[in-house]
């Protein structure tokens, strides 16, 4: 692990639409912004020190949920410092510390894969409905900074939720590669045994590339990508440049010990590319959402338009919109909840209306269907080329002490 050059302000202004939207008051993240000069040091401005000063204020108040975002806040964007790694470990106290207040049945379980993956379980008490769905975050965003998104996904759908972090992040201690998806598709296959129940993937962004390469290769039986890079537009993501120390936080998660050369960064990431690992161009697999912002200024639109035309895959493109769409949130997210449910529910005519109800306050901002045709029929063009390279649980304990 290492640490890089990243302005805290900058990042600040660049995150607090996902601090707020995850669930830190705005006027918590202002005081917290107005105090903090240093990324990475340990005095009082540091920005270890204020967030933690912001969950020990949560604590005293009784707020241990808060508290547990506060820390999450503290060890942003990875575990590159000692004292981040401790408020990783502080965020779990309190986080666990709220679960039963909790407005859902959960349960924290550590399956075998066997690379041992912590796997937070959400359930609303009653009228739940068979099906399971995998939710990752991506490098910087993790399976307890996405509680606000599990528990509305639980009680809005009735699915089971299973939270987890993605390799290279929070819990996982396997480091973030282009083959970590065999961690994920154990995973699958573990729940399958457990449950006996589909299993859908949400991954948002990085995590939308695991679910498009799990849905591709027929491991899940329907998964939703926002936002996530695939290489299916064919160009490099210029790393090195992104805002805000993205190459950093890319860095860390890969497991490397200092910031790697521009050339070597760009062969790091390339392997990723679904395009080059052939992954594209293999038949079947399974149903998949791909959304994302028309303007998102780090993943190229062709990753997500790209995938347009395969059987089974559905593209949104959300006008006026950057990473994963969060000017539309809630409309994106109600309409996936209403796609999701009804791909993990085949041939139900309730689901299917469900669907397409949920889709309806999205519809204004999706841009016009020839935005995907166009890039699909250029996709499909580039790909004939030859390439130069019901139940919770199975007799579980919950930590809700609720029936």
């Amino acid at each position: 692990m290492f640490t890089f050059p990243v302005a805290p302000d900058a990042l600040l202004h660049e995150r607090t639409r996902q601090f707020t939207a995850l669930g830190i008051p705005g006027a918590v993240v202002a005081r917290a912004r107005s105090r903090i000069g240093d990324m990475w040091g340990t005095g009082k401005d540091g920005w270890v020190p204020v967030w933690a000063a912001e969950a020990e204020r949560a604590h005293r108040a009784g707020d241990p949920l808060l508290a547990s975002l506060c820390w999450g806040a503290a060890r942003f964007p990875c575990l590159a410092t000692a004292d981040r790694t401790a408020a990783h470990e502080r965020q779990l106290d309190a986080y666990l510390h709220a679960a039963p207040r909790f407005p859902v049945r959960f349960e924290r379980r550590v399956l075998d894969v066997p690379e041992s993956v912590p796997v937070h379980l959400f359930q609303r008490r009653r009228m739940a409905r068979p099906g399971i769905v995998i939710l990752s975050g991506g490098v910087d965003t993790w399976k307890m900074d996405l509680h606000r998104l599990a528990v509305a996904t639980a009680l809005a759908t009735g699915l089971l939720v299973a939270a987890v972090d993605m390799p290279g992040t929070g819990e996982s201690t396997a480091p973030l590669s282009p083959e970590a998806d065999q961690i994920l598709t154990r995973l699958v296959a573990e729940l399958r045994r457990l449950y006996q129940q589909p299993i859908g993937f949400h991954g948002i962004s990085f995590g939308g590339h695991w679910a498009a390469k799990l849905a591709l290769g027929g491991h899940v039986d329907a998964a939703i990508d926002l936002g996530g890079p695939t290489g299916a537009s064919g160009s490099r993501i210029d790393i090195p440049n992104l805002p805000c120390g993205m190459a950093g936080i890319i860095g860390n998660a890969l497991h490397l010990d200092a910031m790697p050369e521009t050339e070597l960064i760009d062969d790091l990431l390339a392997r990723f590319s679904l395009r080059e690992q052939g992954v594209l161009d293999q038949p079947g697999g399974s149903p998949l959402l791909a959304v994302n912002g028309a303007d998102d200024p780090y993943i190229p639109l062709g990753d997500t338009t790209g995938l347009a035309g395969r059987p089974g895959t559905t593209v949104w493109v959300v006008k006026d919109a950057t990473h994963c769409a969060p000017e539309r949130f809630a409309p994106v997210t109600l309409a996936a909840w209403g796609w999701l449910t009804a791909r993990l529910a085949p041939g139900r005519p309730l689901p299917r209306l469900a669907e397409a109800t949920a889709r309806q306050p999205l519809r204004p901002f999706l841009a016009p269907p020839t935005t995907c045709e166009g890039a699909a029929a250029r996709r499909s063009r580039a790909s004939s080329r030859p390439r130069t390279r019901g139940r919770l649980r199975p007799r579980a304990r919950s930590a809700d002490p609720g029936p």
